[in-house]
């Protein structure tokens, strides 16, 4: 629907471009970014959600490895079939022929995944207060949606909503997507590295504190 929606924009716009993007850009734009939500999923809230609960986080905490180190390798497993199409479809629509290019493309990603894994542990952790979290997913999938890019790529809008590119769900979305196609700019691209390391200090200070503070008053099982 999102396709057929912006098809019609241009034909009846008259214009061949919308914020610098083409048609035929715009319609892969749409279908790349639809992969990512399926990359980047909410499956470690409801994991640590469920350890909390059952008060089972006991016996992870017991074993000589690094529970949210562990949870990253169980998301990348659970992520890793989508993130062959994904790649595939980069591969496909943007041929990298240059070293350097690939490996910083390369670089983008993996720093932007971490830093997307860091926002859902930090979601995650709400448990040690919450008693239910459910209501976080519509809520998550409504910010991928608006603030992601999901329906529309965020460059359309107005320069005093361009901060707007910046955010967590953009970066994810957004800005991997635009990376994708080819339409960023190296300006955008450093911008998006730099962004990307400054979520991830915060969200590791943020996860640093709510661990602290939810072990203090969390009450487990199996000890």
């Amino acid at each position: 629907m999102s396709v057929f929606m912006w098809q019609a924009i241009y034909k009846f716009s008259g214009q061949e471009t919308v914020a610098g993007i083409g048609q035929a850009n715009m319609s892969l734009y749409l279908v790349i970014v639809n992969i990512l939500t399926l990359v980047f999923s909410t499956e470690p809230i409801f994991r640590l959600s469920a350890l909390i609960r059952s008060g089972n986080l006991s016996v992870m905490l017991l074993r000589p490895v690094n529970i949210l180190m562990q949870g990253f390798f169980e998301y990348l497993g659970r992520s890793f079939p989508y993130l062959l199409i994904y790649m595939g479809v980069f591969w496909v629509v943007k041929p990298i022929s240059n070293l350097l290019v690939g490996l910083g493309s390369l670089g983008l990603f993996l720093t932007i995944y971490v830093m997307f894994y860091m926002l859902v542990t930090l979601m995650g952790l709400s448990s040690f207060w919450l008693i239910q979290i459910w209501p976080m997913q519509p809520v998550f999938n409504a910010c991928f949606f608006l603030l992601g890019g999901q329906l529309f790529p965020l460059q359309v809008l107005p320069k005093n909503f361009r901060w707007l590119l910046y955010n967590p769900f953009s970066l994810a979305g957004n800005q991997l997507t635009m990376l994708s196609i080819g339409d960023m700019s190296e300006e955008e691209f450093f911008r998006s590295f730099l962004w990307a390391l400054i979520w991830i200090l915060l969200l590791g200070v943020l996860i640093h504190l709510f661990w602290k503070r939810g072990n203090l008053r969390y009450e487990g099982v199996g000890m």
